[in-house]
């Protein structure tokens, strides 16, 4: 609980004093004028005085500087406080974290999840720069990440990541992790689901679904032709490793689907490394509508291939029907 407040805390930073050279001065003073301070004759206050001369400052500040460099000599600034239901989740999660740190490897096994949720949890694998790989079985989604006792070098660092990302998988409503760990020198198997009941601390943002979307669906479901109905999938696809196609629409006709994707301005993206593996790896179904701010314009335009829609303000829903339509052509 200690480590966990202390989090939470911002304390006062070292002021530009140095404090080394301050504390130096200190001792050698202190030394040449050795023994003092055996008697209440004030040489103790007299030689900070002294020191506090030459740096500007009063006996009274150099006392309070001399170990400001130290943690635990620092003042409280500020706490952010945090009711005692708020704090046992974050312990019962904490504990949870521990268990990933000392991993050998984690698995996590998805349901069916929006498109948003999926995007988040590998944005968050790829913001804590953990290895994994995409597989599939049967209706599952599987993620194997490598733990920290299987990288060769900087096995703490990587532990720690590994135990930043659980929050991140807190936030889907349906997911099994399990993960091979050592407690107390045995090797176990650490198993997680939902009905733990653990609370995520980190900002849920895979549930916003933006407006341009909702329109791009409107639209499509305006342009459908009889038959055809616009649905929200919840799959992903590998595009080898830890490269992923996750689409946010689906055009079904019959037993057969089209899937889109919709890279927007926002979302970061080599363009080159991402379009070789969508064409090597995405389903034959697959369309990406990426918008130009993302790539640049001049690979935008050297790019042809009818599977790729790009776009400039919002996405063409025309252009996406079409395409979609010529996949779905007998």
């Amino acid at each position: 609980f200690v480590a966990l407040l202390l989090e939470r805390c911002e304390f006062e930073a070292p002021s530009d004093i140095p404090v080394v050279d301050l504390r130096r001065r200190l001792f050698e003073e202190g030394a040449a004028q050795f023994p003092m301070g055996a008697k209440r004759d004030g040489s103790r206050q007299r030689l900070l005085e002294k020191v506090g001369l030459d740096f500007g400052l009063t006996g009274e500040q150099v006392e309070q500087l001399m170990f400001s460099d130290l943690k635990e000599e620092q003042k409280l600034q500020s706490f952010k406080e945090l009711d005692p239901l708020g704090l046992v989740r974050r312990y019962n999660v904490a504990l949870a974290q521990g268990a990933l740190v000392q991993s050998s490897g984690m698995q996590l096994r998805l349901q069916a999840q929006e498109a948003q949720r999926l995007r988040q949890l590998f944005r968050f694998l790829k913001f804590f720069r953990l290895l994994f790989t995409v597989r599939f079985e049967g209706e599952e989604v599987v993620v194997d990440v490598d733990g920290p006792l299987s990288v060769v070098t900087q096995t703490r660092a990587y532990g720690v990541r590994m135990g930043a990302f659980l929050p991140a998988l807190l936030l889907l409503d349906d997911f099994v992790l399990e993960a091979e760990s050592r407690w107390k020198r045995k090797r176990c198997v650490f198993r997680l689901t939902p009905a733990e009941g653990l609370v995520s601390h980190y900002g849920d943002t895979g549930a916003w679904v933006p407006e341009e979307m909702a329109q791009l669906v409107t639209r499509l479901r305006q342009l459908a032709p009889s038959g055809m109905q616009v649905r929200q999938p919840s799959a992903v696809y590998s595009l080898a490793s830890s490269a992923v196609y996750v689409p946010d629409i689906s055009l079904v006709r019959g037993r057969r689907k089209v899937l889109v994707e919709v890279i927007w301005p926002w979302r970061k993206l080599r363009w080159t490394e991402h379009y070789e593996l969508f064409r090597k790896h995405s389903p034959d179904n697959a369309l990406l509508v990426v918008s130009k701010k993302s790539v640049g314009r001049a690979t935008a335009t050297g790019t042809e291939d009818p599977r790729v829609i790009f776009y400039r303000v919002t996405p063409p829903a025309d252009q996406v029907m079409k395409a979609a339509q010529r996949l779905l052509a007998p």
